[in-house]
């Protein structure tokens, strides 16, 4: 009975996850004719799918995966791509999970990047289905993650790491890209308070952020030598340390550069100093994710 009143609860609810509802509930979520929210749940999908990746990327995970009878072996391990390794679940845990999420979720936002071009406003009639059509769209990123995991494992693993380093790479450099304009106007908001008055506090402001910011780059850098290398060994993590400082010390002298000035007025330390602890944290970022264990 519980069965049968459920689903008649569930029907009373397609109509409105057909329409311009922005969730599973109507009664509870507002609608989403204000892009503004819209644009807010597309980043709650990529929060999400970056939490799953994160819980596929644990070591547990695999161990809890074959508590499940069944689930790792027999029909599933049929159908699935890498069948060599499917035995020990290693197609739904690891990096290869996270490659499978991902490509679910690029493939989904690329296509409704192609289905909103020229888009401007949400008077326009495809504005409804970005805005609007949340089950279907649910159940599409749903479905294309299901049968992500259904692709032939071969090159889809080598092909993927090559389009996610590219990926990467161009990601990387929009957020430096990012990080240098939020200094620069924080740097600009800063220098025009101290001229219009009071310049000893702002002044004091600045170079005390600034400091603090090479300060900790400076820890950051020792901490990395304490922990990251070996006097007789890890020349790799050596190398990445030691060329990521010395060129955060060639891109501070070149920001205060007389012709550097001479060009940008408002250029300074500052965005020197949040740029060089951001790459410090990608160096970070980089040797604790080196295969092997040796260095860490």
């Amino acid at each position: 009975m519980g069965a049968v009143l459920g689903v008649f609860s569930l029907a009373s609810w397609v109509p409105c996850l057909c329409s311009g509802a922005s969730c599973l509930l109507c009664s509870c979520c507002p609608n989403t004719k204000n892009s503004t929210v819209t644009r807010l749940i597309y980043a709650f999908i990529l929060l999400l799918g970056t939490a799953v990746s994160c819980i596929m990327l644990t070591e547990g995970m695999e161990t809890q995966l074959k508590k499940i009878p069944g689930f790792c072996e027999g029909g599933f391990k049929i159908s699935v791509a890498d069948i060599k390794a499917d035995k020990d679940c290693d197609v739904l845990v690891g990096f290869k999970a996270v490659y499978r999420i991902n490509f679910a979720l690029a493939i989904f936002f690329f296509a409704f990047f192609l289905l909103m071009l020229k888009v401007k406003t949400s008077k326009d009639p495809r504005a409804a289905v970005h805005n609007g059509f949340w089950f279907f769209k649910i159940a599409a990123i749903f479905g294309i993650m299901v049968g992500s995991f259904y692709i032939p494992g071969g090159s889809f693993t080598s092909v993927w790491f090559v389009v996610g380093m590219v990926g990467a790479a161009f990601f990387i450099l929009i957020q430096l890209v990012l990080l240098v304009d939020f200094a620069h106007s924080w740097n600009e908001s800063w220098v025009s308070r101290m001229e219009e008055g009071n310049p000893r506090v702002w002044y004091a402001a600045l170079l005390s952020v600034t400091t603090f910011f090479y300060v900790m780059s400076i820890i950051v850098v020792g901490l990395f030598y304490t922990y990251y290398t070996k006097p007789d060994g890890c020349t790799e993590n050596k190398f990445f340390i030691s060329i990521n400082l010395i060129l955060c010390i060639v891109v501070s002298i070149i920001s205060i550069h007389p012709k550097i000035q001479e060009h940008q007025p408002r250029s300074g330390l500052l965005q020197s100093s949040v740029i060089t602890l951001y790459t410090l944290y990608l160096t970070w970022s980089a040797m604790t994710n080196e295969p092997g264990k040796e260095c860490q």
